[in-house]
């Protein structure tokens, strides 16, 4: 129940941080956003405000915001359709009702033979009553009428498409941008908890059965010395170990003042950061923390923010190079079961572990969706560009499509990963 319970909290902040990032600056940039949605699948909850309508889904993959002129909309309205309109004094349709449930005053019947109401905004028909082709435009101030809900339809100037680049970029990297921001100030809250590593070389902790656990170091022992020579920081003692043999050494340690002398041998650690492997040196200690600066809970927020995503995109890099070596397996990659067990594991440890945790992916989500890749923020971002550069935008045709084959080409990417990790936990 812990690991449910955490996966949805930890999903729903994630999404909703990155979503909001998106509609945010879409509104900011004047495009009308008719859905801001948390989940796939059918609705479980929903609130209207304003022209937005605030959702809920039920499946946890995912989120949107559904704006105005970004392709994502399908006209509600197709050839042959009867539907209902009602005009205003100017001979404009101010409604196009597709249901029953609401009673209008005054109203005609059209049997659909053309509409657009993206660009052109006209609906044409045969009226039922005079049995003649008639066209009308659609009014400044106009709606849908479905489901019991009124869905405004997007005049031009409140259209994604119709922006200029720069707001279209802002409006794109928001996402990416709030859940690196989400990060940065988890990553300072979780500081400012637990504290900051101490420069000095003093014990925070060993690990069961490594060197120093076998050695016999305790939290707080100072080290002074190793091999004779003198040691005052941290990076002192790391640098020594790796730039010495693999052998039996002799440090000396500073315990409630008392110099003791120990024998330690440290052992190799693979690193994998990138494609290659680093070794290092290790005794299995961490940092003593402090909370002696209001200052370095910021600092470390900062740097570990930089440091998670560099590592991140390394990683990222390599997976991408293993397709090329033929080394690529789902086993690299995390699906929503994936997350869920991972985060299961990391919520039993405690809230401090999760914070970290839920911090890491966060920017973990934020640059996977920076990624080229049509569907994704990170390739819609790539047409933006390209319009900047060439003063006009794709062609409306081939960018359905290249989206339509990344979609599905994420698709199946999620259904493989999914699969891989069903039979990774469950079986």
């Amino acid at each position: 129940m812990l690991g449910i319970i955490s996966f949805i909290i930890v999903f729903g902040l994630l999404v909703t941080v990155h979503e909001f990032g998106h509609l945010y600056f879409a509104k900011r940039a004047g495009i009308m956003c008719p859905e801001f949605a948390i989940g796939m699948g059918p609705k479980i909850f929903s609130y209207k405000k304003n022209e937005t309508l605030y959702t809920i889904r039920l499946l946890p993959v995912g989120g949107y915001v559904m704006m105005a002129g970004s392709g994502m909309e399908q006209n509600p309205v197709t050839a042959g359709m009867t539907v209902s309109i009602k005009k205003n004094e100017h001979n404009e349709v101010t409604h196009v009702i597709l249901d029953d449930q609401h009673q209008f005053r005054q109203i005609e019947q059209l049997e659909v033979s053309d509409s657009d109401f993206e660009d052109q905004l006209f609906i044409e028909g045969i009226d039922q009553y005079t049995n003649e082709k008639v066209t009308y435009p659609i009014a400044e101030k106009a709606y849908f009428v479905r489901e019991g809900d009124l869905i405004q339809i997007a005049p031009r100037d409140l259209q994604f498409k119709n922006k200029k680049p720069w707001p279209k970029f802002l409006t794109l990297f928001a996402g990416p941008l709030f859940n690196f921001i989400l990060a940065l100030l988890l990553f300072i809250g979780y500081f400012y908890a637990t504290g900051t590593p101490t420069d000095k070389a003093i014990v925070g902790g060993t690990m069961q059965d490594s060197p120093a656990d076998k050695a016999g170091l305790v939290t707080k022992d100072r080290i002074v010395s190793i091999d004779g020579e003198s040691i005052s920081k941290w990076e002192d003692m790391t640098s020594y170990f790796n730039s010495h043999d693999i052998k039996q050494h002799e440090i000396i340690i500073d315990r409630d003042g008392k110099e003791l002398s120990k024998q330690i041998t440290p052992k190799i650690q693979n690193v994998s950061t990138t494609s290659k492997e680093d070794k290092r040196a290790v005794i299995g200690i961490n940092p003593l923390l402090v909370h002696d600066s209001l200052i370095d809970p910021l600092i470390y927020g900062i740097k570990t923010t930089f440091s998670t995503g560099l590592m991140i995109f390394n990683l990222v890099g390599a997976l991408f190079a293993s397709i090329f070596t033929g080394t690529f397996s789902f086993d690299m990659l995390n699906g929503p079961v994936g997350i869920y067990k991972n985060t299961e594991k990391i919520a039993s440890l405690g809230i401090l572990p999760l914070i970290g945790f839920t911090a890491t992916l966060s920017v973990n989500l934020g640059i996977m969706n920076l990624l080229p890749i049509p569907a994704l923020d990170g390739g819609r971002i790539l047409f933006v560009i390209y319009e900047a550069i060439f003063k006009r935008p794709v062609n409306k045709k081939a960018e359905i499509v290249i989206i339509s084959i990344g979609a599905v080409f994420l698709f199946f990417v999620m259904i493989m990963v999914t699969w891989n990790d069903i039979q990774r936990y469950f079986f």
